[in-house]
C-alpha cells in the first residue's frame, strides 16, 4: 500500500517531546543552602559543596535562611538539627511548605538518631552525623539533587502524558461522535417523518441543560446523547418504522430493545462517559412506566430525563406514519398533563423555557 493511500489517524502526530530524555543534571545547576549556627562547621561544609560545582549560600541562623528561602527556594537544603530557637527539622518543614519538592539533608549530633529517623518519615531526604565526612556529604547532596531532578522529570512527563491522553481522548471522542452522527443521519433519512430528528433532539437537549445551569461538559454530554439516542434503531426493519397501524406486542418489543442494543454499541466506547447512560435512559419515565429498566424518579439521571423529554417533544412536533404532527400549543398541553408522570416538574418547566421546536 502506498503512503498516500493509507488511512490517517487522529493520533498520527503524537510524538514524545525531544527534550524529555532524562539526563543527570550537572552540579552547577543546583543551588544549596547550608544552615549552621556554628560558622566554622557551616563554612567547611559550604566549601566542600562549592568544590564540586554547586552554587552555595551559607546562613548562620534558620530564620535568615527561611526569609531568603521564601523569596528564592534552593534546590537542596543542608541544615544542622540543633540550632536553638528553631531546629533544623522545623526549618525543613517550613521550607517544604513553600516548596514541597525541596530536598533536605539533616546534620545531626550524637544521640539524635531517633529524631533523625523520625525526620526521614517526615520527608527529609537524608541525615548525616556531625561532623560529616566530606565524601558522605557530597554523595548525599548528589543523590538528593539527582532524585529531585528525576522526580521533576517524571512529573513533567506525567503531565505531558495526561495532556496527550486527554487530547487523544477528545480526538477519539470527536471521531466516534462524528461517525455515529453520520449513521444517525442515515437513519433519519429512512423516512420523511424522521429527517432531522436526531439533530433536533440534540439541540433541544442542550438547550434544556443550559437552561438548568449545567456546566459546559454536561451540556455537551447531553447534546451528544441526544444525537446518538436512537443508535440501534438502524437495525429496526423499515416495515416497523413505516408501519401506519399500531404495533403488535412483539413488534413493540423490538422497538423497545433499541435502548439496550444502543448501549451495546456504545459501551465499548468508554470515552463517551456518562453520555452512554443518558442514551440508555431516554425512554425511562418519572412514574416508572418507561423502559428498558422501569426506573422511576431520581433513579433516572438528570441527563437521561433531559434527553427523554427532548426526544418526546420533538416526536410530538413531528408527523408519523400513523398520525399528523401536533402544534406547539397542543404539544405543551400533552406534556403539561404528563408533568410529574412522564418527566419531573423541573425538567418539564425547563423544556417550556428552552423550547426550540423543530429546526
Amino acid at each position: 500500500m502506498s503512503e498516500s493511500s493509507r488511512g490517517t489517524s487522529p493520533f498520527d502526530d503524537i510524538v514524545e517531546p525531544s527534550d524529555f530524555r532524562f539526563e543527570l543534571p550537572d552540579s552547577s545547576e543546583g543551588v544549596v543552602f547550608v544552615v549552621d549556627n556554628d560558622r566554622t562547621s557551616g563554612t567547611l561544609n559550604a566549601g566542600i559543596l562549592k568544590g564540586v560545582g554547586y552554587k552555595v549560600r551559607q546562613f548562620a541562623t534558620p530564620q535568615d535562611a527561611l526569609a531568603e528561602l521564601v523569596k528564592s527556594p534552593p534546590t537542596i537544603l543542608v541544615t544542622d538539627f540543633a540550632m536553638g530557637g528553631m531546629s533544623g527539622l522545623d526549618l525543613a518543614q517550613a521550607a517544604q511548605e513553600h516548596d514541597p519538592d525541596i530536598a533536605v539533608i539533616l546534620l545531626t549530633g550524637s544521640g539524635d538518631e531517633a529524631t533523625a529517623q523520625a525526620a526521614l518519615r517526615m520527608g527529609v531526604s537524608y541525615y548525616i552525623k556531625k561532623p560529616p565526612d566530606p565524601e558522605a556529604l557530597k554523595r548525599s547532596v548528589q543523590r538528593a539533587f539527582h532524585k529531585r531532578a528525576a522526580h521533576e522529570h517524571h512529573r513533567a512527563m506525567f503531565a505531558w502524558m495526561k495532556e496527550e491522553l486527554d487530547r487523544r481522548g477528545n480526538a477519539l471522542r470527536e471521531l466516534t461522535v462524528s461517525t455515529l452522527a453520520s449513521l444517525a443521519k442515515a437513519l433519519d433519512m429512512r423516512s420523511p417523518h424522521f429527517q432531522g430528528h436526531s439533530k433536533a433532539v440534540a439541540l433541544q437537549a442542550a438547550a434544556i441543560a443550559h437552561t438548568m445551569n449545567a456546566d459546559d461538559n454536561e451540556v455537551e454530554a447531553v447534546r451528544i446523547a441526544g444525537l446518538l439516542h436512537d443508535a440501534w434503531m438502524m437495525a429496526v426493519p423499515d416495515a416497523l418504522v413505516h408501519k401506519p397501524k399500531s404495533l403488535t406486542p412483539d413488534e413493540f418489543a423490538i422497538i423497545r430493545s433499541h435502548c439496550d442494543r444502543g448501549v451495546e454499541i456504545l459501551e465499548p466506547m468508554r470515552h463517551l462517559g456518562r453520555t452512554i447512560r443518558y442514551v440508555h435512559e431516554h425512554h425511562e419515565r418519572w412514574d416508572g412506566s418507561g423502559y428498558p429498566k422501569g426506573k422511576k424518579g431520581d433513579e433516572i439521571s438528570l441527563g437521561g430525563q433531559i434527553v427523554g423529554i427532548s426526544e418526546a417533544w420533538i416526536a410530538i412536533l413531528e408527523s408519523r406514519a400513523y398520525r399528523e404532527s401536533f402544534t406547539r400549543e397542543e404539544g405543551l398541553k400533552i406534556l403539561e398533563a404528563k408533568k410529574g408522570i412522564w418527566f419531573s416538574a423541573d425538567v418539564t418547566d425547563a423544556l417550556r423555557s428552552a423550547d426550540i421546536g423543530m429546526i
